[in-house]
């Protein structure tokens, strides 16, 4: 099995090894992160044999040779893989320095929340297409600098404290600029003019306090909403759709059952008496 992903900046792949399988010894021009997702995996970075453990990732940088093998047992790996301009990008916007050079530590822990947004793409990709998807490539960069450890970390994490934005306060006003505007296409970009901050530093913070990112918050008020007006049952479920800002009707329908089990139509026959 393969899934693949590739963006502008970005990617993400995941696939099997059987047992005894390896791929060739080979380079890339760009970073990547080999992820065990089914228990340890034999790896090699420049020839240099190292088994990394569930919790561990490899983090190879351009040049590099690097090999993964199924040693004892069928593997799943993700591959994460992202060139040195989004990285720059990301830094630049937040912290408002150049980023000299990028150096990562080779093994770093792995990083739940780094595992989340990769398939979180490929989710988008197919619920909303490429465009949707490489629209949002740029919040896997704060991720990753968020995340993995390199020579930008300490002066990455300096940058946030000095920042007011994960106040109560201002997470509130970016909830309440949502719930008033749920019906429009709010973006990334509205939120962060909104409150004169960096898109990338406003989306890490507002995961961090809220559990879930400023789209998923946001698409949380539309199918609340949904619910109320189909319970009502005063207006179509296209009508509703619409009205809550999805401008598709599948994945209105997939978002939805994805949050209530049910299909809008489910729904509104289990509301009828």
């Amino acid at each position: 099995m393969e899934m693949r992903l590739e963006m502008e900046g970005a990617g993400v792949l995941m696939f099997d090894l059987q047992e005894g399988e390896a791929d060739e010894s080979h380079t890339h021009d760009y970073f990547q992160i080999s992820v065990p997702l089914s228990g340890d995996l034999m790896t090699y970075h420049n020839s240099k044999k190292r088994k990394l453990e569930f919790e561990e990732s490899l983090l190879v940088p351009p040049g590099d040779s690097h090999q993964h093998e199924a040693a004892h047992a069928r593997k799943k790996v993700m591959l994460i893989s992202f060139n040195e301009e989004i990285i720059s990008e990301a830094y630049r916007t937040y912290t408002g320095f150049e980023l000299d050079s990028i150096d990562f530590s080779p093994v770093q822990s792995n990083s739940q929340l780094l595992l989340n947004k990769a398939i979180s793409l490929f989710q988008i990709a197919s619920d909303e297409g490429m465009e949707a998807a490489l629209a949002r490539e740029g919040e896997l960069a704060s991720v990753l600098l968020d995340q993995m450890r390199g020579s930008h970390s300490e002066h990455w994490e300096k940058s946030g404290k000095k920042r007011p934005f994960s106040s109560e306060s201002s997470i509130k006003a970016i909830k309440d600029y949502i719930l008033e505007r749920y019906q429009d296409d709010v973006t990334l970009d509205h939120l962060a003019a909104h409150l004169n901050i960096s898109k990338y530093h406003l989306h890490r913070s507002f995961t961090n306090a809220v559990g879930m990112t400023p789209r998923e918050f946001l698409h949380h008020v539309r199918l609340r909403k949904a619910a109320c007006l189909l319970k009502g049952k005063d207006m179509e479920i296209t009508e509703v759709a619409f009205k809550v800002g999805f401008q598709s009707i599948s994945t209105f329908n997939r978002s939805f059952k994805k949050m209530y089990g049910a299909t809008p139509s489910q729904f509104v026959k289990e509301f009828q008496w």
